[in-house]
């Protein structure tokens, strides 16, 4: 088993300076595994809860897990800044959700060579051998597809706002319902637009779509931010729809009808996961496999019982 050691309480205080923001779950034994997590951003309802279940996980599991974050999804190179610094503190393992799934192998070459393990958490490391914990985008993708398609009785004009396609989560939605939608000859896709990551839209890029395509009946949305700001964006409007994340304003907005269906991607199942699997892994018993988590469509048929149940049963 690898060797574990204490977490000395002065560097985890420089580490968690870098954000203003870092977190510690406390200690529970005397020696126990150090993980430093970097995610992609503070500024959502979802990564909060991803936090959460990360930092509930740590104590069950006997871990101290050190959080570092941007302030947003575009902030790409201070990500990384905080990654190579997270690496030079004294961690065992390294879970990162990449804003960037591509441009990985700086910080990858240098975690090998201070022989910290890495893990991909809610948006894969793509090119490598890196494990994942998180959803089947390309599945849950398909699976918004064919919900749209209901909505919309099987015919019309849609388009698509996605977030950045540097990150493979989002690349991999839009793949999805995409091959879905070849299934849907009544149905074309007028548009797709990327770079919105974990961003609402503008009412002046909104404006702007409605005036270039006129006739639009649906949208897909790879982020719930997206989503509800298109909401509010298009009030009025029929145009129907669909996104991702399982956070407690997306959720409303089923029940409401501003979004028909919605994938329940659970932030806090993905991070209390995530440090799950680092724990076992590093205490040999892991895989060294993708761990992908269940997902489910949200609808106005099901909502009610998903909130009732909490949709995910905190372990």
């Amino acid at each position: 088993m690898r060797k574990k050691y204490i977490c000395i309480l002065v560097a985890v205080i420089g580490v968690c300076s870098l954000s203003g923001c870092g977190s510690s779950a406390k200690k529970t034994e005397e020696e126990q595994v150090t993980i430093g997590v970097v995610t992609k951003s503070k500024s959502s309802e979802y990564w909060l809860s991803v936090c959460d279940g990360m930092k509930d996980a740590a104590e069950k599991y006997h871990a101290d897990v050190v959080i570092l974050s941007p302030d947003s999804e575009t902030e790409e190179e201070i990500q990384k800044n905080m990654i190579r610094d997270l690496l030079k503190t004294d961690i065992q393992a390294m879970a990162v959700s990449p804003i960037d799934s591509y441009e990985c192998e700086d910080y990858l070459n240098f975690a090998r060579e201070k022989g910290i393990s890495v893990y991909a958490c809610d948006t894969p490391i793509e090119d490598s051998e890196i494990p994942y914990i998180g959803i089947d985008n390309e599945k849950l993708g398909y699976e918004l597809g064919e919900q749209l398609a209901k909505a919309l009785d099987h015919k019309g004009k849609i388009g698509v706002i996605a977030g950045d396609f540097k990150q493979a989560g989002h690349r991999m939605r839009v793949a999805g319902f995409e091959k879905y939608m070849e299934k849907e000859p009544g149905i074309t896709i007028e548009m797709v637009r990327n770079g919105y990551s974990n961003m609402r839209v503008s009412q002046k890029d909104v404006d702007e779509i409605l005036v270039k395509y006129p006739d639009l009946n649906g949208i897909m949305a790879t982020s719930a931010v997206t989503a509800l700001g298109l909401s509010e964006a298009t009030e009025g409007r029929e145009i129907s729809i669909v996104s991702v994340d399982a956070q407690e304003d997306a959720l409303k907005a089923v029940q409401d009808g501003r979004i028909v269906a919605l994938g329940a991607q659970s932030g806090y199942q993905i991070g209390y996961e995530t440090i799950r699997y680092i724990v076992k892994d590093l205490e040999g018993e892991g895989t060294g496999e993708d761990e992908i988590l269940d997902s489910q469509v949200l609808t106005k048929e099901n909502i009610d019982t998903y909130m009732k149940d909490d949709g995910y049963s905190h372990p």
